[in-house]
């Protein structure tokens, strides 16, 4: 860990703590005459002694005046008035003017030095947050000396220039304390891993003032729909039993909405949850929660950014026709070994991470527990004291630096779950990834990184009954690949190309007795295999300062392997389904589907003024991956199955416009933003058709059209000690199955809602610095109920039989959803050189207790009954510690 520079106390960026040295630097009368210059490298070579000088010409001067014994440092102080010593570490001295001395005393001790070789004109290093050990990108760097600066990258990587013996810098972020440092050039110092640490304004009372301007990234992108969160962003969110939930926190965004409390997935723009790609470290998760969402699946410790594309985002993304959800984890420390936890009522985690070999290559390892049991079975309930819920997860990531401009990252992941209510059927559930990463410099400007991950879902229901138990298990494993090249900065243009490869194996249904003696016949879905390959190419250009497009071309194609044809016959019926015409057996090595097609991507951006921006995209995108479900959360029974002759691959086209303004000196930021897609080959059901474990799903299975248009706003409030954001979205989502052949159709074929469509949509964000290191955080969120289809009339006879007359499909809707979260944040002091921190977090989910509807269903006499997850008030304490 970089040490700071305490005034008067020696700390040093690559030492430990020094005591003050024992030997006296002393000049005797035998030195006068001799140059400066020359007597200090006589010390040097003799005691060890350095001294640096801000006036390097200082050293030309001849010594004078020394009839006794005297002090080398006292003396130059004595014969130079207007110089002052300090001392950086042991046997280490820099001479500032006096000026300077003052300046550097009332920093305290929030100060870092660092040694650039005398040959070397430029300081290069990274710009660390230090209490989350992430990147900080788009700050400041300002040389205070020659009134110049440069700006970090992404990555937080940054370039100095640094041309003078001595020189100040500070950091400047409107997010992040002002962090100053030195550059002292000089050659008996090795080179340094530099790492600039600097610590959140959210640990500090809003009395600093800002010293720089947010680089207006939503007025300067070409691209719209774009929202990027830090986990510090996350964090400030009141949690469920003190679990940070990166998923939850997206759901306050406009245009994205949960499937109701503790949904385990997300909708965006009125798409289905399986219609999101979600990528960790390039691999793909297919269950992104914990125990049906009561937790997400991502640790919160590990997170470096998430970032959500509302429709196709870049050409480099594809296979999903909703979003991409993108969650990058963050490297190991380079320097310094840290453990980093919390305690909390249902579950806890632990953090280790170091340094494998100091500046070049680290480790991270990570897990969570939960161990909820004891809080379920105290409820006074006897299901629920037969009840179990636990779920745990491991993260492995290592990082190294390999020479001549290359990185690599590796990342292993696997998470377990299980579930079981009372005496019914147990659920199991977990994934398991590995991916790798290569990055490569060329040279300036000119990138590759090549990406390979292996990701696999398993999920299975287990009834333990002897003679009627059974087993139920699927499995979805897929290997994918990407080369990726970025050339940035050519004439106003940055190029990016590549190609992406997906392997699919899914195994999607195997249903098995639980005992050799059960009597539930065996049934399976036949297993699937397909690849899919896309090659895209992407430019930003940028006409003038005002005016500048993204223009994307992707090419998908998809094949499915081997397998059973079903042939159908849709004029010769069985009932409502299609007769089967003949069962076609294909070789392994042979074609069942084959589908492909280009997928276009544009996006342009026209600056009104520099704070007012309008924007404008159209895209396209394919998916050839299908989820069967007849629910709107995933669950452990739903399966996954890929495109075919019957089942058609997704095609979604979607077009926007927005306007976006940043006012006060990026204070507010406000966006207002209209969209409208459309679906062809949407996917829905039969009414009355049996999915669970069907061999012959597709029969039950019916294409149409999906409509979603909508109004997005936001109001951002970045700075103060009060901030947080304002979102709403007005929105509607229909659906469409028109069909020849009678009693194929859905709802006569009439347009209808999805079971998406909520039109209004609301979120309001409060995060207030109350004093120091004391912060309040709310959510207040409010949705239109979700449509539903309700018995309208039954049949019966002697109240022994009955038979419900049901409305047209999602004709009816459940009431709205609303909810109220607070959290009290106490935190610990964060210094750069203190060893041991710690957070204390009360929250209180769903204040006031409201029975929000998660399901509603009826049974055969029209009975309504209503289920809700969180139908009281749920209060956690949590405690976060770093060392």
């Amino acid at each position: 860990m970089t040490k700071n520079l305490l005034l008067f106390i020696l700390i040093f960026t690559l030492g430990n703590v020094k005591a003050q040295s024992s030997i006296d630097f002393i000049l005797v009368k035998e030195d006068n005459g001799k140059k400066l210059e020359e007597v200090m490298e006589e010390k040097k070579k003799k005691y060890g002694l350095h001294i640096i000088f801000q006036n390097d010409h200082l050293i030309y001067n001849r010594i004078s005046g020394v009839s006794a014994k005297k002090d080398i440092i006292r003396y130059i102080e004595t014969a130079n008035p207007s110089q002052k010593a300090i001392e950086l570490e042991e046997n280490l001295f820099i001479i500032v003017d006096r000026e300077m001395k003052s300046e550097l005393t009332a920093l305290d001790n929030d100060f870092n030095v660092f040694f650039v070789p005398s040959d070397e004109t430029v300081l290069k290093g990274e710009l660390i947050d230090i209490e989350e050990n992430i990147p900080i990108g788009d700050a400041i760097l300002y040389n205070s000396f020659s009134k110049t600066g440069s700006k970090s990258n992404s990555d937080g990587t940054f370039q100095l220039a640094s041309t003078q013996v001595f020189q100040l810098a500070e950091v400047r972020h409107p997010n992040y304390k002002r962090q100053v440092f030195a550059i002292i050039r000089y050659d008996d110092k090795k080179s340094q891993n530099v790492q600039v640490k600097t610590e959140s304004k959210a640990n500090y009372l809003d009395e600093f003032v800002v010293h720089a301007k947010s680089m207006d990234a939503n007025i300067d992108s070409e691209k719209s729909g774009i929202s990027t969160l830090s986990i510090a962003t996350i964090k400030q969110l009141p949690t469920f039993l003190g679990e940070v939930d990166p998923i939850r926190s997206i759901t306050t965004l406009p245009g994205v909405t949960s499937s109701g409390d503790l949904g385990g997935g997300f909708n965006v723009r009125g798409g289905e949850t399986s219609q999101n790609l979600i990528l960790q470290d390039g691999a793909l998760i297919f269950n992104p929660s914990h125990l049906f969402g009561f937790f997400s699946a991502f640790n919160p410790d590990l997170i470096k950014d998430v970032q959500l594309l509302k429709g196709c985002g870049p050409a480099s993304y594809g296979g999903r026709v909703a979003s991409v959800l993108n969650i990058e984890t963050r490297n190991g420390d380079l320097s310094d070994f840290k453990v980093k936890g919390g305690l909390g009522l249902v579950s806890s985690r632990l953090t280790l991470e170091g340094p494998i070999k100091k500046g070049q290559a680290s480790f991270l390892l990570s897990g969570r527990l939960a161990y909820s049991d004891w809080i379920i079975k105290r409820y006074n309930d006897i299901e629920l004291k037969k009840s179990d819920a636990n779920f745990n997860d491991v993260t492995a990531k290592i990082f190294s630096s390999l020479g001549n401009k290359t990185t690599l990252s590796l990342t292993a992941y696997r998470s377990d779950d299980s579930f079981r209510f009372g005496e019914g059927a147990t659920y199991y559930w977990k994934s398991e990834n590995l991916s790798g990463a290569i990055d490569h410099q060329f040279s300036s400007g000119f990138f590759t990184t090549f990406t390979l991950a292996n990701s696999n879902y398993e999920s299975k229901e287990e009834d333990d009954d002897e003679l009627f138990g059974y087993k139920n298990r699927n499995v979805v494993n897929v290997t994918n690949g990407i080369l990726h090249f970025e050339l940035q900065k050519l004439k106003n243009t940055n190029l990016q190309w590549g190609i992406s490869i997906n392997k699919y194996d899914l195994k999607p249904g195997i249903y098995t007795p639980y005992s050799d003696q059960g009597l539930v016949e065996s049934q399976n879905i036949e297993d699937q295999q397909g690849l899919e390959m896309a090659y895209y190419a992407e430019s930003t250009i940028e006409v003038n300062p005002k005016l500048a497009f993204n223009l994307g071309l992707r090419y998908a194609m998809f094949i499915r392997n081997g397998g059973t044809k079903l042939n159908l016959d849709y004029e010769n019926r069985n009932g409502r389904l299609p007769s089967i015409i003949n069962q076609e057996t294909i070789a392994s090595d042979s074609k069942l589907a084959e589908y492909g097609g280009l997928e276009p991507r544009v996006s342009a951006r026209l600056k009104i003024n520099d704070k007012t921006a309008l924007k404008a995209s159209y895209s396209r995108t394919q998916q050839f991956i299908h989820q069967i479900s007849t629910t709107i959360s995933p669950s452990p029974v739903d399966y996954w199955v890929l495109s075919s002759n019957n089942l058609k691959p997704l095609i979604n086209d979607q077009v926007s416009l927005g306007v976006f303004h940043n006012s006060s000196d990026n204070k507010y930021e406000t966006s207002l933003e209209l969209y409208a897609n459309k679906t062809a080959n949407a996917i829905d059901y039969l009414d009355g058709v049996d999915l669970k474990q069907n061999p012959l799903f597709e029969l039950g299975l019916t294409n149409g059209v999906g409509q979603a248009y909508g109004l997005e706003m936001m109001l951002k409030k970045t700075l103060g000690k009060v901030n947080g954001y304002l979102s709403y979205t007005f929105s509607r989502s229909y659906r469409q199955f028109v069909s020849q052949y009678e009693g194929h159709a859905i709802n006569e074929g009439e347009r209808y809602p999805s079971v998406f469509d909520q039109p209004h949509q609301a979120s309001f964000i409060l995060n207030w610095h109350m004093a120091k290191r004391v912060f309040f955080s709310s959510n207040i969120t409010y949705n239109s109920g979700r449509p539903i289809t309700i018995p309208i009339s039954k049949y019966s006879y002697d109240d022994i039989l009955a038979i419900n007359n049901y409305s047209l499909r999602n004709q009816y809707r459940s009431p709205n959803y609303q909810r109220v979260d607070i959290s009290l944040t106490f935190k610990g002091k964060q210094m750069v050189n203190k060893v041991f921190t710690g957070d204390l977090i009360f929250s209180v989910f769903n204040v006031l207790g409201r029975k929000n509807p998660y399901a509603i269903w009826f049974d055969n006499t029209g009975q309504a009954f209503k289920t809700s997850i969180l139908a009281t008030v749920f209060p956690s304490l949590t405690y976060n510690f770093s060392i």
